[in-house]
């Protein structure tokens, strides 16, 4: 179930047209202490987000896939991805995929352990992590 409810919305700063909300998601990246490429999201419809709550979502047209060439790794991203936002971190994330030894595992969290931190890891829903330099993740 999608925690974008009409409460939800009612509370939210909703942005629209893909310009906009690319520049949105890459500024609430860097506020956060995270890589501003980590949603290189194209087509964008909506990016909501609640402050109170960290919740951030983007509706774009289309799911896309996006190698991330520095760290090695293919990513697909649905036509919905949902999370939560803390500082450099980012937990309950859906609707993000990757792909490791032709299986498609979904991406659950990303953590930066400080802000002067120069690596992310990625944990998935199987439970492994990984850790990665976060400069290959930066747009």
């Amino acid at each position: 179930m999608s925690p974008i409810t009409p409460e939800v919305r009612a509370c939210a700063e909703i942005f629209t047209g893909n310009e906009v909300c690319k520049e949105k998601a890459k500024s609430l990246l860097r506020e956060y202490c995270l890589p501003d490429g980590l949603l290189p999201v194209e087509d964008v419809e909506e990016l909501g987000y609640v402050k109170e709550t960290g919740l951030v979502w983007v509706k774009q047209k289309n799911e896309i896939k996006h190698k991330f060439e520095k760290a090695g790794s293919i990513v697909s991203y649905a036509t919905e991805i949902t999370s939560f936002f803390e500082k450099c971190k980012i937990k309950k994330l859906s609707g993000v995929k990757t792909k490791e030894m032709l299986i498609w595992i979904s991406l659950v969290e990303a953590i930066v352990k400080d802000p002067t931190s120069d690596k992310i890891t990625m944990k998935t829903s199987a439970g492994i992590s990984k850790t990665f330099p976060k400069e290959a993740f930066m747009a």
